[in-house]
């Protein structure tokens, strides 16, 4: 009796200390930070085509109605994609609406843009929730324009929800002086972000090695849904109990494969 007691006791240890190696190599927290991320920079992306007047990156999708009638407060651009899902010029199915209330413009020094959501889909079944401020801080010692974005949102999906928190410094570096051609604009990116998962396990983000975001990874708008606009750098992102995970966002490609190092061995992931 004293033998079988013992026997399952050391079962019960190995299998908890399996599940605990298990756990420690899943790349779900690295998945839905990464998820997160690109809803958001697709989301970026929308939000500066609304402001353009070149008529070339409005989508079909939308209707665009601003609200700008008093110089002296903030204006309001609304992004209405209907109640119906359309697929847009980004391979993307949107529904819902995207609304925008900016103090002055996004090249202005000390603007504030703010953007939240109403019933606002994405790919029929990612519901985004939360909102996001860009503030303009004016122009660094090498005359590149410096951006604060802060990030307070939620994604529910089929598979459960995503929170996500982000904190990040943007550089715009390159695409300044050609603002109706948004397709050349380049940004370096530090800055932490944080969140829960669909396994609801906390996890914390710090970008390690500075991010490149080039938006002229989305000119080729046929394989769009299979795009990344941050094409190099690297963060290390800890999930609440287990060790630091590092994800390399490459070497300048536009793929949106990423490798996710844990404990000394890579893992590929990619999100969808």
């Amino acid at each position: 009796m004293k033998k079988a007691i013992l026997s399952l006791s050391i079962l019960a240890i190995l299998f908890h200390s399996c599940e605990k190696e298990i756990l420690n190599t899943s790349t779900q927290a690295s998945q839905d930070h990464l998820f997160a991320e690109n809803i958001f920079n697709d989301i970026n992306r929308v939000v500066e085509d609304g402001f353009n007047d070149n008529g070339l990156s409005k989508s079909s999708c939308a209707n665009y109605t601003s609200m700008a009638s008093d110089s002296s407060d903030a204006d309001t651009l609304i992004i209405d994609f209907g109640e119906v899902d359309c697929l847009d010029e980004y391979g993307k199915l949107r529904r819902g609406k995207i609304i925008v209330i900016y103090t002055a413009a996004y090249q202005d020094s000390l603007s504030v843009i703010t953007t939240t959501f109403d019933h606002y889909y994405v790919n029929k079944t990612n519901w985004v929730q939360g909102n996001r401020t860009i503030t303009n801080l004016g122009r660094n010692s090498e005359g590149n324009m410096v951006f604060e974005v802060e990030i307070d949102a939620n994604i529910t999906t089929i598979k459960g929800r995503i929170d996500w928190i982000s904190n990040r410094t943007r550089i715009w570096t390159d695409g300044r002086s050609t603002t109706q051609n948004p397709y050349d604009d380049i940004y370096k990116v530090v800055g932490t972000a944080s969140g829960n998962g669909l396994n609801d396990r906390d996890f914390t983000v710090e970008i390690k090695d500075t991010l490149e975001v080039n938006f002229g990874c989305l000119d080729d708008l046929i394989t769009y849904n299979k795009r990344c606009v941050i094409v190099s750098g690297k963060v290390e992102i800890t999930p609440d109990g287990y060790t630091t995970r590092e994800i390399d966002y490459g070497m300048g490609g536009c793929n949106f494969d990423f490798s996710v190092t844990i404990n000394g061995k890579s893992y590929f992931v990619e999100v969808p």
